[in-house]
């Protein structure tokens, strides 16, 4: 995990903290894989579950995380918001549909027991941000903002405001500004949408 969060270019300084956080039935982590580790996890989010013994190999990892009620209304989301964190494919293998498999993949694991999730949400580098040369990974201005490239799997950019600090190469703090995004994936509560409306 610290490998891949070192490629990624961001945040690798955090993972023993989400180690903590999974072993008290926090912040979840999945690998993105393609073969070759072996599954023996017996439980997530602390419910149980029968390992398949299965070989994989992770050529990345996502997160998955439910936020305090306050903390999301405070975001403007309703309850049952289960987020996506961190989610990494290799550089290498960008641009094969990994990325999208994995969102489909984690969009269902959120929907089951026990998270039950009505709305996906996560927050991302704000798009102008990211295209911005000197921030992130080597200087490089992707084609595709991660801002993007999310709106193409269905989430709509609901609110802007400031995200993490990077550290630049000369040494100076600049805060960056993210874009919060959101995705109904579960089934409407009856009565509570009318014809005409949106809850977004």
């Amino acid at each position: 995990m610290h490998d891949q969060r070192v490629a990624c270019g961001w945040r690798a300084d955090e993972v023993p903290e989400w180690v903590k956080s999974a072993k008290i039935g926090g912040r979840m982590f999945y690998w993105a894989e393609a073969e070759l580790l072996r599954d023996t996890a017996r439980e997530i989010r602390l419910a149980k579950r029968e390992p398949t013994d299965r070989n994989f190999l992770p050529i990345g990892h996502v997160a998955l995380d439910i936020h305090a009620v306050e903390e999301d209304a405070k975001l403007g989301l309703s309850p049952g918001t289960v987020w996506v964190h961190q989610l990494f494919i290799s550089s290498v293998l960008q641009g094969g549909g990994y990325g999208v498999a994995t969102m489909a993949q984690v969009e269902s694991i959120a929907a089951q027991e026990p998270m039950n999730a009505k709305w996906m949400a996560l927050d991302t580098l704000a798009k102008e941000v990211q295209k911005d040369a000197g921030v992130g990974m080597e200087n490089l201005i992707p084609v595709t903002s991660k801002e993007e490239w999310y709106a193409r799997q269905g989430y709509d950019t609901y609110r802007q405001g400031p995200g993490y600090t990077y550290q630049a190469p000369d040494g100076r703090n600049i805060q960056l500004r993210v874009s919060y995004m959101k995705k109904r994936i579960g089934e409407q509560d009856a009565g509570c949408v009318t014809s005409g409306s949106s809850d977004k």
